[in-house]
């Protein structure tokens, strides 16, 4: 099967384009004669989410692990809306590792295992804790399978062995203590919720990129400890000069749903709060690829692109309701 896409390349077009998916899934710039047109006037390289769980489900009583079985479930979910490429942002026991995907499934980049020291992390996530002085040994570990809760020189040293190992680092981080962690090497934020302008500025001299996660960040419910809510009603009122401020500097930005979501609500958020619609369907899309290295919108590689029936940047929640999926020359919807 063969198809055929005539419209306005996202996140930045403003003509249509006329693109073509030959009989090997693969896109091509020339036409391909007998190609079936897929519905829709507005086309993305597919959305990115940059900081998920798929083995992990949120349950009021916190989170907890989920099967292989259910994570494909969650993750076709996914694959139904739109999303194409999942970076994993840990799971128990490395659990992530062993998921076999299936054609038409998102690509996924694994982190593996949880790590932090006993008792400094949810129960249910963390089988075995990592002493300090373990840190770089089974971070590597992690990597060769696919938080202040350290010293400096522990995450130093860490960061260091996983770089020379061509590993990324992503810390999960809601203190203070941004600037050390970019400032030992991390690769990306996860979470951010007490960022500040100086972190910021370090950030984009160090090419460090912020997942801010506002599904889960600004999702504290009624319930939650009045210091929760206090933390949660602070940062979002922060957030319309952080977000801006980010982007302005050139840190790079990506959309990321933690356990919360759906990913359409994580852009809209973005937008809501600073970012704007471009810039949010950017952080899902092309700013995604590009940091997490995956190839896209390449003539001669395995197609991946969703099309909408209007312009999102006019009202993301089009992004809701994808006219076609196509994931690695297979196709979804």
């Amino acid at each position: 099967m063969s198809w055929f896409v005539h419209a306005v390349p996202l996140p930045d077009g403003d003509r249509p384009v006329d693109l073509w998916v030959d009989g090997g899934g693969c896109l091509v710039r020339e036409p391909v004669a007998g190609a079936e047109q897929l519905p829709g006037r507005y086309v993305v390289p597919g959305l990115v989410d940059a900081h998920a769980h798929p083995t992990v489900a949120g349950t009021p009583g916190g989170p907890v692990a989920v099967d292989g079985a259910e994570a494909l479930d969650v993750l076709a979910g996914w694959a139904a809306s739109g999303v194409c490429l999942v970076r994993d942002a840990g799971s128990p026991g490395g659990s992530v590792l062993g998921i076999d995907l299936v054609p038409g499934m998102p690509r996924l980049q694994a982190a593996g295992r949880f790590l932090a020291p006993p008792g400094r992390y949810f129960p249910a996530l963390l089988p075995q804790g990592v002493p300090q002085q373990r840190l770089t040994e089974l971070a590597l570990a992690e990597l060769a399978r696919g938080e202040p809760t350290y010293s400096d020189q522990a995450i130093e040293a860490m960061v260091a062995a996983v770089h020379a190992a061509r590993g990324r680092v992503a810390a999960h981080v809601t203190t203070g203590r941004v600037s050390q962690l970019v400032r030992a090497g991390v690769d990306s934020i996860e979470h951010g919720t007490a960022i500040t302008e100086p972190d910021l500025q370090l950030m984009a001299q160090a090419g460090t990129a912020w997942t801010p996660t506002l599904c889960a960040v600004l999702g504290v419910p009624d319930t939650a400890p009045q210091a929760a809510r206090q933390r949660a009603a602070e940062h979002r009122r922060r957030l319309p000069e952080l977000l801006p401020l980010a982007h302005r500097l050139g840190v790079p930005i990506l959309a990321g749903t933690d356990t919360a979501g759906p990913l359409a609500r994580e852009i809209a958020l973005l937008a809501g709060h600073g970012l704007g619609p471009a810039a949010a369907l950017q952080a899902a899309t092309t700013t995604a690829y590009q940091f997490l290295g995956e190839p896209f919108d390449q003539a001669g590689q395995p197609a991946t692109l969703v099309t909408y029936l209007a312009d999102p940047r006019d009202d993301l929640a089009i992004l809701s309701s994808p006219a076609a999926i196509i994931i690695d020359g297979t196709r979804v919807r």
